[in-house]
């Protein structure tokens, strides 16, 4: 397999240098799913339980359900990220899991910290993990437009920002009654956040293809 590297750019010899050992240590799809059950199985898993530690479950669950997610399908398809700009949309996928993840757990405080978990979410605060996944968000969105542009694909950018709107604006009605009261960081909420998500960057997905 040939991947074009750019010498002169360090950060991309780095993180093709990185892809190519994921590629032949994870080069099937059985494979791939494999070692996802097995890091699923983890995160919960009594014996090990990542989800006690904030900053390595996060890794793992941002990694494994974006970039690794993402990668598995370019293999499906044949692709193989071989190009700089799936590498870059990658990493956005792991941006965005960055961004909703501790959003999951801003409900759930009290039985986490019952259980002895240290989430992402009950490190950073209420108020301080809806900040965290603004600046995810904001990281994610600015790397799939960059991406999105080296692509000569501005198009697909517009429809991505056009159907994102009604997610940034629920996010940012919810933020703003969790700064009048902490207690509206509820279930409720985290489960229309992501109703709303889900319709709505399916949408986007399916209007790229189309159009």
């Amino acid at each position: 397999m040939q991947i074009y590297v750019d010498t002169d750019n360090v950060f991309t010899l780095y993180t093709y240098e990185f892809i190519k050992v994921l590629f032949y240590y994870f080069y099937s799809i059985p494979k791939s799913y494999a070692v996802y059950i097995l890091v699923s199985k983890a995160y919960s898993w009594d014996k090990i339980r990542l989800k006690k530690y904030p900053i390595l479950s996060t890794i793992v669950v941002t990694t494994f359900q974006g970039f690794f997610i993402f990668y598995t399908v370019q293999v499906g398809l044949g692709v193989y990220l071989k190009s700089y700009s799936n590498v870059l949309l990658a990493i956005a996928s792991s941006l965005f899991l960055l961004g909703s993840y501790p959003l999951t757990q801003v409900y759930q405080h009290k039985e986490d910290a019952e259980r002895g978990d240290q989430t992402l979410s009950i490190l950073l605060g209420i108020r301080g993990t809806f900040v965290f996944s603004s600046i995810a968000f904001l990281l994610g969105s600015a790397l799939l437009g960059y991406s999105f542009i080296q692509q000569n694909n501005v198009n697909d950018f517009y429809i991505f920002l056009t159907l994102g709107t009604p997610i940034l604006l629920y996010f940012g009605y919810w933020f703003r009654l969790v700064v009048k009261n902490e207690n509206q960081a509820n279930f409720a909420h985290t489960m229309k956040m992501n109703i709303i998500s889900s319709i709505c960057l399916s949408a986007a997905f399916i209007c790229m293809i189309i159009f």
